[in-house]
């Protein structure tokens, strides 16, 4: 885990380096398509681009547990960005389908705990873990193939337009962090970027 003076460094240089010539935006979050918590409204969005074999994504999922567990009013924003390979890509697809039965939450716990393999009887392990319809989640993986196809397009551009490398990234309004941090740098980065946001607000 970083500490927070190495994730400001981080987050400076991502914002001075690679995206200094794009107009760094927060990530909006009201796509239906878009596994998200917290109320759609929240002045404070934290959007994680992650990968579900992804080691340091797993810690970091713990973190964010514990921060979303203290934040009830802060928006997280879960963009599933497969970067490990094909079982990765369908851990992908298995997650935002269980966002139309309303259990993404609980199978992104599910999934983010089993076994990094990935196998469809791991899946489909934490499929019954997270309480899902496996029958529906089959049928929805199959109707909405494209549509997934084209979240996870979306996914990866963003992703490669924020100078993100590797999972997991982090984006809180305009700050880019790329890694995993631990609670108090999580803690301290949304302070930042909701005192950012204020002091635009207030400029306005």
């Amino acid at each position: 885990m970083r500490t927070f003076t190495q994730t400001l460094a981080a987050c400076a240089m991502m914002l001075t380096g690679a995206c200094s010539n794009a107009d760094v935006q927060p990530i909006f979050s009201n796509g239906a398509d878009i596994p998200a918590a917290g109320p759609r409204n929240s002045a404070t969005v934290v959007s994680v681009f992650s990968d579900y074999r992804c080691g340091h994504c797993r810690a970091f999922h713990a973190v964010l547990e514990d921060f979303r567990r203290d934040n009830p009013d802060v928006r997280i924003v879960y963009r599933d960005w497969p970067v490990l390979g094909a079982q990765s890509e369908q851990a992908a697809r298995w997650a935002i389908a269980s966002a139309m039965q309303g259990r993404h939450a609980a199978f992104h716990d599910a999934l983010m705990t089993t076994p990094t393999e990935m196998s469809a009887s791991d899946m489909s392990q934490a499929a019954k873990r997270a309480g899902l319809d496996t029958d529906r989640l089959h049928r929805d993986l199959d109707m909405c193939r494209g549509a997934i196809s084209a979240t996870l397009r979306d996914t990866d551009a963003l992703a490669r337009s924020y100078g993100l490398q590797g999972t997991p990234g982090i984006v809180i309004g305009k700050l880019v962090i790329p890694g995993a941090i631990d609670r108090a740098a999580l803690d301290k980065a949304v302070a930042v970027a909701f005192n950012q946001s204020s002091n635009e607000i207030e400029m306005n």
